[in-house]
């Protein structure tokens, strides 16, 4: 899986976002082919972790945000995913809303669940149900 999204964001054609499906379970499918284990935290206690947004018209997008442990669970960056050939490639959320055709107005108020718990985050309270 790549970042290099910043580049493909200036092509003359954007890449395009994986999701907007009915069932979560589409959404999970495609996190199951990311090979990155479901939670990686760092040196810093951050967390990136698998996770599905669900979108304000009620639909699902396959997502890694990045979680700040020592902040409670605080999400502190999202990153929607986008297909490229062989690889995957995360796209900032910011960056998606402002220069794809994603709409802020059908994803927000948006809700998240990570595939795993993650421990001491006190943001999911209803984990394994949407936060």
């Amino acid at each position: 899986m790549s970042n290099n999204s910043e580049q493909n964001i200036n092509n003359s054609s954007p890449p395009k976002i994986i999701g907007g499906y009915k069932k979560q379970g589409w959404a999970t499918k495609l996190l199951d082919r990311i090979s990155n284990d479901p939670i990686e935290i760092d040196e810093n206690e951050i967390i990136s972790a698998k996770a599905i947004l669900m979108a304000n018209n009620n639909t699902f997008y396959p997502s890694i945000i990045t979680i700040d442990r020592k902040n409670r669970g605080k999400v502190n960056g999202i990153y929607l995913v986008s297909e490229n050939q062989e690889h995957f490639e995360l796209i900032p959320y910011e960056m998606a809303v402002e220069h794809i055709k994603v709409k802020k107005d059908e994803l927000e108020p948006f809700q998240y669940r990570t595939l795993d718990k993650i421990e001491n985050d006190e943001y999911q309270k209803n984990w394994p149900e949407f936060s």
